[in-house]
């Protein structure tokens, strides 16, 4: 039976599993087949109320020790066609799948879908946005994956959200910044460039991590993404301006200068091709 048919018998087999994972005494019956599903029901009686986030993280560690990485794929994906057809209601039952996903590229798509299929609150439309870079600062055991997925949003509007991390203590954002290989857009620069402005000690790590972005790619974009998504017909990102590596290096060029010693500039103006 489909998660989508919303009939009394698959919700009463959603309230099932919830409490099965939400049980001590049971959660160890769960089985194999069962998991994905259970962490689904879980996650979604469970996510409005912010104060068992860290029970949702515990019980994902449970699915992701018992179910491999296909299943625990296959149940994100069911649980975003899920979201979707109910216009992002629902959303926070994503965090366990960003936050607590064993694999970095598993913990990015999840991330990434929680960012853009959030419902927009009153005072913030980047819900999701928000919700990740709060928890990103609150919390120390939360992966960089988390970080790259928004910088690989390319939206500038993630920026005011994720400059936030710049009043991380220094020895966390700079394991941070070493961990990450962001897409290379005017988000992920502007952030790295942010801060290198807020930490300047970071200076040998924001080249390096400066060096690994431009030669990822030869183009720099900025653009607009459809958030959220569901409320599209044709989700698809708006162009907003590209720039070559060397156009844009000069872009950055200000505030390299006032931090860089003249090497590190030498070494970023040769990977850069200016």
């Amino acid at each position: 039976m489909g998660l989508f048919q919303d009939n009394f018998s698959m919700l009463s087999e959603l309230e099932r599993l919830a409490a099965m994972v939400q049980d001590p005494a049971r959660v160890q019956e769960i089985g194999v087949d069962e998991w994905p599903l259970a962490m689904i029901a879980c996650g979604l009686v469970t996510c409005n109320d912010p104060d068992r986030l860290q029970e949702n993280l515990d019980a994902y560690s449970i699915f992701a020790s018992k179910v491999g990485a296909a299943g625990r794929k296959g149940s994100l994906a069911q649980l975003v066609r899920f979201i979707t057809a109910r216009k992002g209601d629902g959303w926070r039952a994503l965090l366990p799948y960003a936050l607590q996903e064993p694999e970095p590229g598993l913990s990015r798509v999840a991330s990434m879908q929680l960012a853009t299929l959030a419902q927009p609150q009153e005072q913030e439309k980047l819900a999701g946005v928000a919700e990740l870079a709060r928890i990103l600062v609150q919390r120390e055991s939360v992966s960089a994956a988390v970080l790259e997925a928004l910088l690989s949003l390319s939206d500038m509007r993630v920026l005011p959200h994720v400059a936030a991390l710049y009043k991380l203590p220094t020895e966390r954002l700079d394991a941070l910044l070493a961990a990450i290989s962001p897409a290379p857009n005017h988000l992920s620069y502007s952030w790295v460039l942010g801060v290198l402005e807020a930490q300047p000690r970071l200076a040998d790590t924001v080249v390096a991590l400066l060096e690994r972005m431009a030669a990822a790619t030869t183009v720099v974009m900025d653009i607009v993404l459809p958030i959220p998504t569901w409320a599209y017909e044709k989700p698809a990102p708006q162009p907003l301006h590209g720039w070559t590596r060397a156009e844009y290096f000069p872009r950055m060029l200000p505030v390299l200068s006032q931090y860089l010693s003249e090497g590190q500039i030498s070494r970023l103006r040769t990977v850069f091709g200016t």
